[in-house]
């Protein structure tokens, strides 16, 4: 019986890791910066910081080479068209 449990919980170890691995989604949307308001922008910053950090989770959790690239690259798209708008609002205000 002691085996059995033991076994059992050696699984449930080791498979927590790879159940922990959940891509998380992008922000549904960036404000446009030429009609956005503070509060809509400050709401997008808030969103894609967390994206950022549930991504920079994943990274350091997904073992796939080619996961972790496109990963990597839709964090970078997020973070340029954010900071585009960024700077549309900025000009603006």
């Amino acid at each position: 019986m002691k085996k059995l449990v033991s076994i059992a919980v050696l699984f449930a170890v080791c498979a927590v890791p790879a159940f922990g691995c959940d891509k998380p989604a992008a922000p549904a949307s960036i404000p446009d910066g030429k009609k956005a308001t503070k509060e809509e922008m400050l709401a997008a910053k808030k969103e894609v910081d967390t994206f950022k950090q549930n991504m920079d989770a994943y990274v350091s959790c997904e073992k796939n080479s080619n996961k972790v690239e496109s990963a990597q690259a839709e964090l970078v798209s997020i973070a340029d068209r954010f900071n585009a708008q960024i700077r549309v609002f900025k000009a603006r205000t």
